[in-house]
């Protein structure tokens, strides 16, 4: 009999440590693709940051560095605030009343509308570009959409506890620093 409970304590603590070894190895899957993801949501705000703008090509290498090394479906939202500057006038109906003051305001522009500009429009491929000036801000923000397998092991084990929320999310933006096209070209 004692023999028979140390086998079935051997299976049951061998299935607990292979468990958690395959666990442990997808939980690095995780990280990897963390990591590569906040690198290239970071190295694309800050090229296009310091350009003042997006071409298709510049869009797509964005979406294929992403994916590189996994198999992760993102969810990737863009905004554009356009800096405006407006007239402060003591009565808006009559001219001579300005202050002599601006206020500064933000439009906001997000993907659906960059997307027309990229890859929606009759302008040649190589000669779209969705154009930023300096002092407009520009913001990205990637979610992952699908489920890890080390996030599948989890719920497994706890039943399906976990939260659904995404296991990676990364923003970056900032304030365009420059504007490298022309619009005499």
């Amino acid at each position: 009999m004692p023999n028979a409970i140390a086998k079935i304590f051997a299976v049951i603590l061998m299935t607990g440590l292979f468990y958690f070894a395959t666990y442990q190895n997808y939980k690095k899957e995780v990280d990897l693709a963390y990591t590569n993801t906040e690198n290239t949501v970071n190295k694309f705000v800050d090229n296009v940051r310091l350009k003042g703008f997006i071409t298709p090509k510049m869009y797509e290498d964005f979406v294929n560095s992403l994916h590189t090394g996994n198999t992760v479906l993102f969810s990737i939202e863009m905004e554009h605030e356009k800096k405006q500057y407006t007239p402060v006038y003591k009565d808006p109906a009559k001219p001579e009343s300005f202050t002599g003051e601006y206020q500064v305001q933000y439009t906001s522009f997000y993907w659906e509308q960059i997307k027309k500009t990229l890859f929606e429009s009759d302008v040649p491929y190589d000669k779209r570009m969705y154009k930023l000036e300096n002092g407009d801000y520009f913001s990205v923000n990637v979610e992952n959409k699908t489920k890890f397998k080390a996030t599948m092991l989890f719920d497994f084990l706890t039943g399906g506890a976990g939260n659904d929320s995404p296991e990676i999310v990364s923003r970056d933006g900032g304030m365009v620093q420059n504007q490298d096209w022309n619009d005499k070209q």
